[in-house]
């Protein structure tokens, strides 16, 4: 391979909030990070040699975007997905997260509900409920070897609620890790038009998947679903660059485009820093392989963590995750309460993940590990989890 990825890290001087906020978020600080979602792992570097250029300038005011900065966006979702749109529909936004929550207040009334599909990333029903909206959830469906389907019949009951006026969808999904497929997301997309209900896909895993699975931008399907969703996307993920806080949006109607912008204006949120700029850029025209590359090693990351599993801590279940780097360990068979799973996890294990149900209740029992890091530190996790629960069988 031309780049490495297991090589030994120290982010001990990095001010990492996943190493130094162990105490704030869990209450202790020795416990053994595989939580939050950034990887242990350097980013490309043709992205730091762009930083590097950057930082020689000596100079960091306010930065403009030139034409380049949405062209390697709209370049690399061709390339890579092979779904051409034009440049003029994209916009810079500081995140996925604060755009669906702009979105939220822009595109529905306190009176209305929105759709998301549990277990999911939390801030999708943060953002719902902070903005006083209906949260509705349309349960994922676990068969049982932990492959999660949608269930669709529950689905389109739910958009057939005449309040209900958006869905916002994560593809791929995070955390049961699937990839949906393309006659997934038309159904998905059909039954929107049928009811008339507006979709925002939350893509910023899309890079993130495994070899011989594929992504399919859900906007890519037709061009009336193309019509009905906006997608909020980030090479924040993939290149593990989320501290730049940068990410894009792409909307087929420029009218929503304009409201978006003028709300990025009102909050005063409007331009890149200087290093986001290079570094996204420097991503979509120069790091096709090093994503490439990285994919192959996650998936082996994922292979060594079942094999170890399924070997040795036999009581947890797992399935490989077909995108992302998060795999949702099912630990239902412990028999503990959500509150007892998590001090088991935190006093015994001495580790730290997400806990399952944040992701909603269909997620009590589970715990979201995070394994885009070096092989030694997979192994210290694993090590530490199956020695606690070998203490169980005591």
């Amino acid at each position: 391979m031309k780049y490495c990825f297991d090589e030994k890290i120290d982010r001990s001087k990095n001010h990492s909030a996943k190493w130094a906020e162990l105490g704030k978020k869990f209450g202790t600080d020795d416990l053994f990070p595989m939580w939050i979602a950034d990887m242990d792992i350097k980013t490309a570097p043709e992205i730091v040699q762009a930083m590097k250029e950057k930082v020689e300038q000596e100079i960091f005011g306010y930065v403009y975007r030139p034409d380049s900065y949405y062209k390697s966006a709209a370049d690399w979702l061709e390339r890579r997905f092979g779904y051409k749109i034009s440049e003029k529909t994209l916009i810079h936004s500081p995140g996925v997260v604060p755009s669906l929550s702009i979105l939220v207040k822009l595109m529905t009334n306190e009176d209305e509900k929105i759709l998301i599909q549990t277990p999911v990333y939390y801030p999708f029903a943060e953002t719902i409920k902070d903005n006083k909206r209906t949260l509705v959830t349309n349960e994922l469906v676990r068969d049982e070897n932990g492959y999660y389907t949608m269930n669709f019949a529950d689905l389109e009951e739910k958009l057939s609620d005449e309040k209900v006026t958006l869905f916002i969808l994560c593809s791929p999904h995070n955390p049961v890790g699937r990839v949906w497929k393309k006659e997934e997301l038309a159904k998905v997309g059909e039954l929107c038009l049928k009811y008339n209900v507006r979709i925002i896909a939350d893509e910023i895993w899309r890079d993130l998947v495994m070899p011989g699975v594929t992504h399919t931008p859900l906007a890519s399907i037709s061009k009336e679903i193309e019509d009905i969703t906006i997608t909020c996307f980030s090479p924040t993920k993939t290149f593990n660059i989320a501290g730049l806080q940068a990410s894009f949006a792409t909307f087929p109607r420029k009218e929503e485009l304009e409201r978006f912008d003028r709300e990025l204006g009102i909050l005063d949120i409007k331009r890149n820093n200087p290093f986001s700029l290079v570094a996204f850029e420097a991503a979509y025209t120069k790091c096709d392989e090093w994503v490439d590359q990285l994919n192959e090693f996650l998936s082996s990351n994922m292979d060594y963590t079942i094999d170890f599993i399924e070997k040795r801590v036999p009581e947890i279940k797992i399935c490989k995750a077909e995108g992302t780097y998060l795999l949702w360990l099912d630990f239902s068979a412990l028999g503990f309460t959500k509150e007892e799973l998590s001090e088991f996890m935190k006093r015994e294990a001495k580790v730290a993940m997400d806990d399952g149900y944040w992701f909603g209740d269909n997620g009590i029992g589970y715990e979201r590990m995070n394994i885009a890091c070096p092989r030694y530190m997979l192994e210290e996790g694993l090590t530490r989890i199956e020695k606690a629960v070998k203490s169980l069988r005591k």
